[in-house]
């Protein structure tokens, strides 16, 4: 698989993930609502009209605009991928594609919807989604990787 299929191909597949869940959620999960009722993991109906842990609740142009950064900033990391030697590997290409994949993601609820649908809930962790994951797993990831390619390269210098 080329490397430009295998960033679309995991940008995609998140995409499909995230909006199929919500879409299942928002048809069969009224808003406010979860099963089970209480316990340590549940599946919860919640609007977030703000970022992750509802920071910025209320400023959607904000979030908008800060979510279309986001995608300028992958794409820009995909195509200068050569110069940075661990984006240029599958695994930095797929952890790209999966933060490409929730900032758009989310990015799809706030301009479609006003809000993002989050869903599932873990102790007293904020609710999140499968966009949050992508995120989430894509950035640590990318840092995983940068570390292991700074050691391996035997760039010991304290620059990021």
């Amino acid at each position: 698989m080329t490397r430009g299929l295998v960033f679309f191909v995991s940008t995609a597949c998140g995409i499909l993930a995230d909006q199929l869940s919500k879409f299942i959620i928002t048809a069969n999960l009224a808003t406010g609502t979860s099963i089970p009722e209480s316990g340590f993991f549940q599946i919860v109906h919640v609007h977030n009209t703000g970022a992750a842990f509802s920071i910025f609740r209320g400023h959607i142009e904000w979030l908008i605009a800060a979510s279309v950064l986001g995608v300028i900033l992958a794409m820009t990391a995909f195509f200068i991928r050569k110069k940075l030697s661990f984006l240029d590997t599958r695994p930095g290409l797929i952890a790209l594609g999966v933060i490409l994949a929730g900032t758009v993601g989310n990015l799809i609820d706030r301009v479609r919807l006003g809000y993002v649908t989050d869903f599932i809930r873990v102790g007293d962790f904020p609710t999140f989604n499968i966009a949050d994951s992508c995120l989430t797993v894509g950035v640590i990831g990318l840092l995983l990787l940068y570390i292991v390619s700074s050691h391996v390269s035997g760039d010991t210098s304290e620059n990021v």
